[in-house]
């Protein structure tokens, strides 16, 4: 008999009216969940929904998780779960795949035979395998916390699939990522053989574009999640600031930061802290983050954090003294003339890629001209080399269509700019000066909302705060 667990559309009304503002005030340590902050199963019925309605008639969704990645030996790196199967089940369980169905599915479980449009398979339950990796949700625990119409063990996939493809003219499926092992390679490959088998013909598109445009606006409930991680990375920000001196380290500023961010309850990194001080502050994606801190250098700052599996992106540029030489105060003033520039610009219709870049673009330039560290217009390149911003989401570099830009979304606006040491022809009092200013924009119907506001950003506020020395936690 197949066992896949079903509930109730009373039922499933019932917990998505409970859980409308937040994940269920019930505990649900029972899972391995403590926080209530999550976004609530709502939210992910509702992209579902979405998407079902845009596949049309006689079509089927699978998606699956992200898979499990070994660091070395018997050791796997922290698993970090797909942001679209994760934007569509609220799942963040490796080894779990979801089938959505135009038509509806027919299960049986003990209670009868019912139909279904959404199953989600995900590991089964097993105390023994708990003790040593944690709790898992399991089918019941999937319907009672994530509020799908059924659920059932992750090697009970095949029959429903088949079920699903009986009468479809679509299967809308991602292609496997290059890195992909365990046990969702071992289900992708199944499907493809069970799609091949098939007696009748049936198309195979991918749903990542349709996903991915639903992803694009934010939403009230993940603006709120979004927030909060905006809030926790500021203040470890600000913590930095306070706790900068001559004679730290790079990566003990990165350690004060991340620990206000697990303090804070955020989860991950959004991406490996930048803390690039000297000549390391005109190395954008520098990691490294092992140099000793001298007075008189300026330090780029590029550290976020992860709350609830939405990314934030911060930076901020800082001397190590806590006060910016001559020369350092005007190349970080050029900088944060164009980022207020160009956030004049940010509102709805607006092509980022195109307007909102640009007038940054003549901003730097104009400016270099100005300070004589260019001779020809067309030099700012050379020290604005990045692009000026991007969508933020679940994704650090979110998704975006053509970049005209639509109320709802995320963006940062992060000018540049970095002058080597030996830069031809450059006077060396401008040599190792690297400045970035990032800070995240909410696109409102009339124009944005600067979501970093409350994080210092003027050099003279950023030197104010500075001298305010403090230890984390006072």
């Amino acid at each position: 008999m197949n066992t896949i667990g079903r509930i109730s559309p009373f039922i499933v009304l019932v917990l998505t009216l409970l859980c409308s503002a937040s994940l269920c005030a019930q505990s649900y340590a029972g899972y391995g969940i403590y926080d209530t902050d999550f976004l609530p199963p709502s939210f992910f019925k509702s992209n579902r929904e979405k998407l079902l309605r845009q596949i049309g008639d006689s079509a089927v969704v699978v998606l699956y998780s992200a898979s499990e990645h070994t660091r070395n030996n018997d050791v796997e790196f922290q698993f970090r779960q797909d942001d679209d199967f994760f934007y569509m089940t609220g799942c963040n369980e490796p080894s779990a795949l979801l089938i959505l169905s135009s038509n509806p599915i027919e299960v049986t479980d003990t209670t009868g035979t019912h139909t279904v449009h959404e199953i989600l398979f995900v590991e089964s339950r097993n105390s023994r395998a708990e003790t040593w990796t944690g709790r898992r949700l399991g089918p019941y625990g999937a319907i009672k916390v994530l509020g799908v119409e059924s659920a059932s063990t992750n090697t009970e996939y095949k029959q429903a699939l088949r079920r699903a493809l009986s009468k479809a003219k679509a299967l809308y499926i991602p292609l496997p990522p290059e890195e992909i092992n365990g046990k969702i390679a071992d289900m992708v490959r199944d499907i493809e053989q069970t799609t091949r088998s098939m007696q009748r013909s049936i198309e195979i598109r991918t749903p990542l574009h349709l996903i991915r445009g639903m992803r694009q606006v934010k939403s009230a409930e993940e603006l709120k999640v979004m927030r909060k991680g905006v809030e926790i990375s500021m203040e470890g920000h600000r913590q930095m600031m306070r706790s900068c001196k001559d004679g730290m380290y790079e990566y003990q500023l990165q350690a004060l930061f991340e620990f206000v961010g697990k303090d804070r309850g955020a989860e991950y990194t959004a991406y490996p802290c930048i803390v690039g001080s000297g000549e390391n502050s005109v190395i954008l994606h520098y990691n490294t983050n092992r140099k000793q801190l001298h007075a008189g250098e300026i330090i780029v700052m590029d550290c976020a954090m992860e709350y609830h599996n939405y990314a934030t992106d911060i930076t901020r540029t800082i001397p190590v003294s806590g006060r910016f030489t001559d020369a350092q105060r005007a190349i970080y003033n050029i900088v944060y003339d164009a980022q207020e520039e160009a956030m004049k610009l940010v509102k709805p219709g607006v092509n980022y890629y195109k307007e909102v870049t640009q007038r940054a673009g003549e901003v730097i330039r104009n400016g270099l001209l100005q300070l004589g560290v260019i001779k020809d217009s067309a030099d700012y390149k050379k020290y604005f080399i990045h692009g000026l911003g991007h969508p933020v989401g679940l994704d650090v570099h979110d998704v975006s269509s053509d970049g005209v830009l639509k109320e709802g979304e995320v963006w940062t606006v992060e000018p540049g700019i970095y002058i080597p040491a030996n830069t031809e022809g450059v006077d060396s009092k401008w040599w190792n000066i690297g400045v970035r200013i990032e800070d995240e924009v909410l696109v409102t119907g009339d124009g944005n909302e600067l979501l970093t506001r409350a994080l210092p950003r003027k050099g003279e506020d950023i030197e104010k705060t500075m001298q305010e020395r403090g230890v984390v936690g006072k």
